[in-house]
Formats: structure tokens, C-alpha cells, sequence
């Protein structure tokens, strides 16, 4: 028995060990960050089948992500966000895709970092944000004259990195009859996932292989899976605005309500965006090319 327990401490002794050995491939604030770590959050975050051939472009992005998430992270400790052990257990209990995939370690750690990020965003970030009603109103007013012109629509978007999780979610949307805004909000790595993935768009706003996925749908329709460049997206359509006469261009409330939420939206990106750029500007990083394994053409090449 005792042979066998030191079996099992010197393997995990020497997993231990091959990490700390694994190629430095960047520092951040003087922190070595390994490429172990780095392929770690791939693989949870992609899919360990999908990571060998990704292309250098998106692997760049995924670094540039990876580093972002651990200045937010280290800020988000700083000022003392965290997430305790039964907030991280009713989020494992909302997400059934993730009740399995939770029991094994790694997961556990990479969404109790997802979790202080969005936190973070929410208790920090975005707590002032507000948009008053005059700027509410300049923006309606500003997007009036564009619905004249050509038909438009709302859609809701989910956007992941692996075409696995996209059909697991698509499944949940159309048999398991889950809420599509809330599995945007949960899962979707597009940029309007905290308003549940809503977007408006007009005719020909979109590149033209997603549209044409859109087109057929009617409000409620759920599209298949589309793959982009940036990752599989799945598409419901809310509803489609056609264009008015010039004597009534006037909004209803939900139009109204909309757009208030666009406009949301879009201030609350913009106080992310801002957030992140204060953290790099003040943040020392260095990409260590010769190590990555890949050519790296991100945006936080050296500061």
C-alpha cells in the first residue's frame, strides 16, 4: 500500500515538475506564463481535437485573450473579487453541459476564472454605466432614416469556438426548449452575449453566407450551425422590420426598448474595451516569439 501511495505521489510529483519545465512563452508583469497553461485554456476553451490544426491568426487571438483575462484577473484580485464555492455551484447547476465536464479539476479552475471576469465586469466595470434618455433618444432618431432605407432585423447570437459545443447548444435551444438568451449569456463568446446576444442588423449588413442562414428564418426559428472565421455561430430571429412610409416613421415602445438595449449595449463594450486597454497600457508584456510554437500576430506584441 505504501509503494503504491508513493506511485501516485511521485507521478503527480512529476506532472508537477514537467509543467514547471514546459516552455516560458511570455511574461506578464513579471509573471512567467508556461505553454502548458496556455494549452490547457485552449483545449477548455476550444476543444483538445480542435486545437492542433488552428490556424496562427486565431491561436494569436486566443493568446492575446488568454494574457487580457489574467491582467483582468490580477485587477479583479487586487480590489478583491471572488467567487465562493456556492456561487460556483449554482453556476455548475444552470449549465448542464458543464455538470460532467466540472468534476475534473482543470474545468473547475477555468470557470471559477470565468466567473471572477464576468464579477469583475459586472461589480466594477460596469456599475456606472447608464445611458440617459436624451442620448437614448439622438441614437433612435440617428438609426430612424437608416430602417427607411432597407429592410432590417433583430437576431440573437450565439458564437463558440468548436462546432461540438455549438451543436450541444443548438440541441438545447430546439429539443431541450432552452432559453436562447440565456445560453447566449452563459456560453456565447461574441461581444453582445451579455444582452443575451442581441443584435440588429439591416440587409447586406452581414457577410453574405450568414445572411443567407437568417434569411429563411421566422421569428422564433432557430438557424443550423455556421462556421466562420471566428468560430461556429448559431442564429434566432427575433423579428424583421420592414421599412416605412415617410409619414410613419414613428417607434413603437418595443422598438423603443430595443434600441435602448443596443445602444446598452454598445456603451457597456465600450467600458469593457476601455478597461482592458488601462490594464495593457499599464501592464509590462513580453511574447517570447522563439518559444510559441506558432507566429504570433497578435496586438500585445511588447509595452
Amino acid at each position: 500500500m505504501k509503494r503504491a501511495l508513493t506511485l501516485i505521489f511521485l507521478t503527480m510529483l512529476a506532472a508537477c515538475s514537467g509543467a514547471d519545465q514546459s516552455p516560458v512563452i511570455a511574461e506578464v508583469n513579471g509573471r512567467e506564463i508556461h505553454s502548458v497553461e496556455f494549452e490547457r485554456f485552449l483545449a477548455l476553451k476550444v476543444g483538445e481535437f480542435n486545437t492542433s490544426g488552428m490556424p496562427d491568426a486565431l491561436r494569436s487571438e486566443m493568446m492575446d485573450e488568454y494574457i487580457v483575462r489574467q491582467l483582468v484577473l490580477d485587477e479583479a484580485a487586487r480590489v478583491g473579487v471572488k467567487i465562493g464555492d456556492n456561487e460556483l455551484e449554482q453556476a455548475i447547476q444552470a449549465n448542464p453541459q458543464m455538470k460532467t465536464a466540472a468534476a475534473a479539476s482543470d474545468t473547475r479552475e477555468e470557470l471559477t476564472r470565468d466567473l471572477i471576469v464576468e464579477k469583475y465586469y459586472r461589480q466594477i466595470v460596469l456599475r456606472d454605466v447608464r445611458v440617459s434618455p436624451e442620448e437614448v433618444q439622438t441614437y433612435i432618431a440617428q438609426n430612424k432614416s437608416q430602417l427607411a432605407e432597407r429592410p432590417a432585423f433583430y437576431v440573437r447570437e450565439i458564437r463558440v469556438r468548436s462546432r461540438e459545443e455549438a451543436e450541444t447548444l443548438r440541441r438545447e435551444a430546439v429539443e431541450g426548449n432552452k432559453d436562447f438568451a440565456s445560453l447566449a449569456r452563459q456560453h456565447s463568446d461574441a461581444p453582445n452575449s451579455e444582452q443575451g446576444g442581441l443584435a440588429r442588423y439591416e440587409e447586406a449588413n452581414l457577410p453574405d453566407f450568414l445572411e443567407k442562414a437568417i434569411e429563411p428564418l421566422k421569428p422564433g426559428d432557430i438557424s443550423p450551425v455556421i462556421q466562420s472565421t471566428f468560430g461556429y455561430h448559431i442564429f434566432m430571429l427575433e423579428r424583421r422590420l420592414q421599412p416605412r412610409a415617410e409619414g410613419e416613421r414613428r417607434q413603437p415602445d418595443d422598438r423603443r426598448a430595443q434600441l435602448r438595449e443596443e445602444f446598452l449595449s454598445r456603451r457597456n463594450q465600450q467600458a469593457v474595451d476601455e478597461a482592458h486597454e488601462r490594464l495593457i497600457s499599464s501592464a509590462r508584456i513580453e511574447i517570447k516569439d522563439a518559444a510559441l510554437g506558432f507566429t504570433y500576430t497578435g496586438r500585445l506584441r511588447h509595452n
